[in-house]
């Protein structure tokens, strides 16, 4: 089947779902992406981290930025135990971004899926691949995006993702099988968002904003994951536990040659007392 005929199935769908105003409708086979070390942050980005001043943002996952470690205002911002900021971009931060970067791929691979109207208000879907007609995706002020049922959400956004201030995802969907793979930037300033945004560029958290999912930001060349204003939100709850750091080596100390000396004696007198008693025996 050419990419045509798909895109007019595509469309034909699109129609369907409108005439059903109210009726959840489904898209394609999905898969979750592997995530590796990226999986236990809540806030990872490229060329930093910027928590919200005031009463901060609580992030339940780890927070770090790679390759450029700009991390600024944790404390008052910080993260929920046992989670950890990266102040440093070490080897997990640095890993975590190269798995990121992975996971975008895997997403984009799996293609646009339904094709629907940029404007996700009233909206309500049950779990498939998504795209939209300009390739930006924008739930207007106060507006609502209903996500149902089991399974695995992608959103293909391949330019801008926005959610305006007092809209609000809900449903029931699992947030932590949502994905939004976002093209340039994401702007998230609704009362609550449900999903793991991967974005290629920024993430722009607003005040008091709450966020059901994981932020991963700058996949591409740049970008990082700002929580603006002051505080008293929450992001994550979708990271995996932290991994456990590599057991330490106990270092023997090296003998010098007049211990060696020693311990070979203690060796061979304890040899040579143990074969005397076998021939005495």
């Amino acid at each position: 089947m050419n990419r045509r005929s798909t895109g007019r199935k595509n469309l034909l769908a699109v129609a369907g779902c409108a005439a059903l105003l109210g009726m959840p409708c489904a898209a394609f086979a999905q898969v979750a992406p592997p995530l590796g070390t990226a999986a236990q942050f809540g806030a990872l980005g490229n060329s930093g981290v910027t928590g919200s001043t005031g009463l901060g943002t609580i992030v339940n996952g780890d927070v770090g930025s790679s390759p450029t470690p700009a991390i600024s205002n944790f404390p008052p911002s910080t993260t929920a135990f046992p989670y950890t900021v990266h102040l440093l971009n070490d080897s997990t931060v640095q890993q975590a971004h190269t798995d990121a970067i992975a996971a975008y791929n895997f997403l984009a691979a799996q293609g646009p899926g339904l094709v629907i109207a940029d404007q996700l208000d009233a909206a309500v879907l049950t779990s498939g691949i998504y795209s939209f007609v300009s390739g930006a995706a924008d739930l207007a002020a106060n507006g609502t995006l209903t996500l149902n049922g089991p399974g695995i959400f992608v959103f293909q956004v391949d330019s801008a993702l926005t959610a305006n201030t007092g809209s609000n995802v809900v449903g029931t969907a699992d947030p932590c099988s949502v994905f939004w793979r976002v093209g340039t930037s994401a702007t998230l300033n609704g009362i609550t968002f449900h999903g793991n945004v991967i974005a290629d560029a920024s993430i722009t958290v607003g005040s008091t904003s709450n966020v059901a999912g994981q932020l991963l930001a700058g996949t591409g060349a740049t970008g990082a994951v700002t929580m603006a204003g002051s505080g008293g939100n929450t992001i994550g709850g979708c990271s995996g536990p932290p991994l456990p750091p590599p057991p330490s080596l106990v270092e023997i100390p090296a003998l010098d040659r007049a211990g060696m000396v020693l311990l070979m004696l203690v060796l061979g007198g304890a040899a040579l007392f143990v074969l005397r008693r076998r021939r005495c025996a």
